[in-house]
């Protein structure tokens, strides 16, 4: 019985350095190129008249303020890097990974035009998601240096919103807390040679809840009045869908 279980331990031993041997460690950097999806791409009437709230009167819609902020991106830009391990299993590879983005977008141009005009600092908006998921790539194409993959993950999405309005006026100016969500991505696409990829993604990046900061800004007098009023009226907290359909070019090394 010792036998067997020792022959059993170096099988398994020996099996490992195998799987091991054929793993090939990779590393990535992408170039992103988002379009914006759900209510991150949803077009914006303008924030609310602040003066009912105490606050200052909006100028031509602006600022957008708890009640409109995170809609109207603009089409954005990003970097990503990835870390993956490629084992190869007889038809094709698997590449389990791990990836972070880091995605940028303006407030669309209609309203970085309104905020320039009544001089008052217009929101950005950051999305970092990190994911984890696998990639199977598909290399017996007629083509010897084209190769096709799909892939999908799932992690979590960091959104950070700048602070919107007249910086020097602490009454005007409206910061925001940042927040996690569920994230997710399905993409697929071609490998070009061994170092360079193209594909077609969607990315979920969960429904945000957009509440203002409190305790700074002279704890925003007047975005907190406006809050008030908002449950008062039973508006409840604001949520926002955040999304991209994104063309990535991957550098693989």
């Amino acid at each position: 019985m010792k036998r067997i279980v020792k022959v059993l331990c170096l099988s398994a031993m020996l099996l490992g350095m195998s799987v091991a041997a054929q793993a090939q460690f990779r590393q990535s950097v992408f170039l992103n190129g988002n379009i914006p999806t759900g209510d991150f791409g949803r077009n914006t009437s303008g924030g609310p008249d602040l003066s009912l709230f105490g606050g200052p009167a909006t100028t031509n819609g602006v600022p957008l303020t708890y009640e409109e902020i995170g809609k109207d991106a603009s089409v954005g830009f990003g970097l990503g890097y990835r870390a993956s391990y490629r084992f190869d299993v007889g038809m094709g590879m698997v590449a389990p990974f791990v990836n972070i983005d880091f995605l940028w977008n303006t407030i669309s141009g209609k309203w970085s035009d309104k905020y320039a005009d009544a001089k008052l600092n217009a929101p950005t908006y950051f999305n970092i998601p990190l994911l984890g998921g696998v990639t199977y790539i598909y290399d017996e194409l007629p083509w010897s240096d084209i190769a096709a993959y799909g892939e999908f993950g799932v992690g979590t999405d960091f959104l950070w919103i700048t602070s919107e309005g007249d910086k020097d006026n602490p009454i005007g100016s409206y910061a925001y807390k940042s927040t996690f969500a569920f994230a997710w991505m399905l993409g697929a696409g071609a490998f070009f040679g061994e170092h360079v990829s193209a594909g077609l993604y969607y990315y979920g990046m969960g429904k945000h809840n957009i509440d203002y900061t409190k305790g700074t800004l002279n704890d925003n007098t007047a975005a907190n009045n406006q809050l008030i009023a908002n449950e008062a009226a039973g508006m409840g907290r604001q949520r926002r869908s955040v999304g991209s359909v994104m063309l990535r070019i991957g550098f693989h090394f």
